[in-house]
């Protein structure tokens, strides 16, 4: 198998780790995957992974163990990424990623305001 492929089945069976993790309600595990998600796209850049979504899961997750300062980071990360992506790549509509982005937005505010409104 060459290595491109094996990257690739690494990828899709992260993917399928994390959708299970998350059916499951298992955060810690829907998060790690996250993270070897975001490992494998360094490593394997010829993969094109929209690593900023799977900053967005990751946020989520962390959202839902109760760790806010790490889940406002990588809302913050996706929604840097997601940006970037938009101006750097051609787009078939000018509004695609628009309501990704709101609702990254979304929950950075929510966040900020109801969990660390102590440090905003």
């Amino acid at each position: 198998m060459t290595k491109n492929r094996q990257q690739q089945a690494e990828l899709d069976a992260l993917r399928k780790q994390l959708n299970t993790a998350v059916r499951r309600k298992d955060y810690e595990a829907a998060a790690q995957a996250c993270r070897d998600i975001i490992a494998l796209d360094a490593r394997a850049k010829g993969l094109n992974i929209m690593v900023c979504l799977y900053h967005k899961d990751l946020g989520e997750a962390y959202l839902k163990l109760l760790e806010y300062e790490k889940a406002h980071e990588s809302f913050k990360t996706a929604h840097a990424g997601l940006v970037e992506y938009r101006a750097t790549h051609k787009l078939k509509y000018p509004e695609d990623w628009l309501n990704e982005l709101t609702v990254i937005e979304r929950l950075i505010d929510k966040v900020e305001r109801v969990h660390l409104k102590d440090k905003f």
